[in-house]
């Protein structure tokens, strides 16, 4: 079901979790075979390395995971976060790659699996006002006035499709070679 906006829409949230958990395992199954020594290495063909790419679905779930926390709490917001503006998105990709790669892909992966969890533990204790009316968090209030629900997914959803594409791309050019 597609949405005004022409993104998907959801009947409700064990939906949209469910689109979530089955983009995620594409996603994250097609690390099977990339290893550290392998996992930073840039091609032509894809703009970003698999590590880049999964410090950045660390990154952003952490930050929207952050963003709710802050509210939550009463306290003041900055999004994207502290420190960063929208247009120096870059710079927080590549804070992301320091903070989340550094400690080895596996560990990166075990956090990805951790903060995935808990977006979904949180979605699925949403009203359905909550994660599909818009003006629902002050974070996600904004000029397009987004719902929370259009936040996880072009945070989630989307780019762990797109990515999963791009990481299996990156192994048919790579390591594939190399057999």
């Amino acid at each position: 079901m597609k949405g005004s906006d022409g993104m998907r829409g959801y009947k409700n949230s064990a939906e949209l979790i469910d689109q979530i958990k089955e983009s995620y395992h594409k996603f994250i199954d097609e690390y099977q075979g990339i290893t550290d020594g392998v996992a930073d290495e840039r091609i032509d063909q894809v703009e970003k390395t698999p590590r880049e790419m999964l410090s950045y679905q660390v990154g952003w779930i952490n930050m929207i995971l952050s963003w709710e926390k802050m509210e939550e709490g009463g306290g003041e917001i900055t999004t994207p976060t502290p420190g960063y503006k929208w247009d120096q998105m870059r710079e927080l990709y590549h804070d992301f790659n320091v903070k989340y790669g550094s400690d080895g892909l596996e560990n990166e992966e075990e956090e990805l699996k951790k903060v995935v969890k808990e977006l979904i533990s949180w979605v699925d204790h949403m009203s359905s006002d909550e994660l599909f009316k818009p003006g629902e968090r002050k974070w996600a209030t904004t000029k397009a006035m987004w719902p929370v629900a259009k936040w996880i997914r072009i945070n989630t959803i989307s780019p762990f499709t797109n990515y999963s594409r791009q990481v299996r791309k990156w192994k048919n050019y790579n390591l594939r070679q190399r057999a």
